[in-house]
């Protein structure tokens, strides 16, 4: 009988432990969205005091750090998402890549399939197999594993230098801009066979009307390199750049 009683108040606790029927609805809401912006990862002493530039171990103990604080990660095409509340309410973080370097197949994909984390690589079309750049072949797989989203980093746009490529948006030739955005999709969705639906300005420079040309030409959410940039659905989106000048926590607690 002792057995019994014991057995039947156990089951009366896990019922009552149990979430109610419309409980999950309640955890779609307001959320907390960090977005962070590497680029290229490596050891090279040479590399040490390049500010867009962090070593393979320094990237795998953030994903680490995230994973073990709670965060869900989120490709940049959900951004929006999470800002209108239309994921389950959680501490997101999208991990965003520039450029499109070699070390995003040989270093970064490891850590993220080791980890089970999300990631976006935004690609310059025009560098592809170029010196030290991401290959087709790096890039098809890069695709293909899962845990990563291939955005737009323009194509010929960010072979400019930051003058010119300002010069360019501030002569409201939008044509031009989302031209070479639309360019750079279209050589992406041919190697990846998937469709590109995000982007980053190159050296984070842009202007609402190149914003809404690029959104009218099929880009859905768009990232500039501005880390006071709000996060706000429908515009571009402000990124925190990873540097080894601090400590991940001390950026998120920024």
């Amino acid at each position: 009988m002792k057995k019994q009683a014991i057995f039947l108040l156990t089951l009366v606790l896990t019922l009552f432990a149990l979430p109610a029927a419309g409980v999950a609805a309640e955890s779609y809401g307001k959320s907390s969205l960090t977005v962070l912006m590497y680029h290229k990862l490596s050891d090279d002493p040479a590399e040490a005091k390049n500010a867009f530039c962090v070593p393979p171990a320094v990237f795998e103990a953030d994903i680490r750090f995230l994973k073990e604080n709670g965060y869900s990660f989120c490709f940049a095409s959900e951004v929006d998402a999470v800002l209108n509340g239309e994921l389950p309410k959680a501490h997101y973080v999208a991990v965003t890549f520039d450029d499109g370097y070699e070390s995003d197949y040989f270093c970064a994909l490891p850590v993220l399939e080791k980890y089970g984390a999300k990631a976006t690589f935004f690609i310059v079309t025009a560098k592809i197999g170029t010196e030290d750049h991401i290959k087709q072949e790096h890039l098809v797989a890069l695709s293909a594993s899962g845990v990563v989203e291939i955005g737009s980093h323009s194509h010929h746009l960010h072979d400019k230098t930051a003058k010119e490529i300002r010069s360019v948006f501030d002569s409201g030739d939008v044509k031009q801009i989302a031209g070479d955005f639309q360019e750079n999709a279209i050589r992406l969705e041919a190697i990846t066979g998937k469709k590109v639906k995000t982007m980053s300005y190159p050296n984070g420079i842009w202007t609402k009307e190149a914003d809404k040309a690029l959104r009218a030409a099929g880009f859905s959410a768009t990232f500039t390199s501005d880390d006071k940039q709000a996060l706000t659905a429908g515009t571009p989106h402000g990124r925190i750049n990873r540097c080894v000048d601090f400590e991940l926590g001390e950026l998120l607690a920024k």
